[in-house]
């Protein structure tokens, strides 16, 4: 199955370790996205190894506003 990234959103994962934080967040450029904060890996392609279960649970936030209290606080820590 191919899988497609929202239109306007990048793939985006917080690596923490153990696992990772997965979002597609609404920006103007992958740039941007990489600027706000280096330790989130922008992904150009979905990774081979996403099956529809990883898929289906990935979320939809905003760089400029995040609704993800996990992903403000990656952003802040860049301030």
């Amino acid at each position: 199955m191919k899988f497609e990234v929202p239109a306007g959103h990048y793939l985006v994962c917080y690596d923490y370790g153990m696992g990772g934080l997965w979002w597609f967040i609404k920006a103007e450029s992958a740039d941007a996205i990489r600027h706000a904060s280096p330790e989130l890996s922008v992904f150009e392609e979905v990774p081979s190894w996403m099956l529809d279960q990883h898929w289906s649970h990935i979320e939809k936030d905003d760089l400029a506003s995040p609704k993800s209290e996990a992903l403000r606080m990656i952003l802040a820590d860049e301030e």
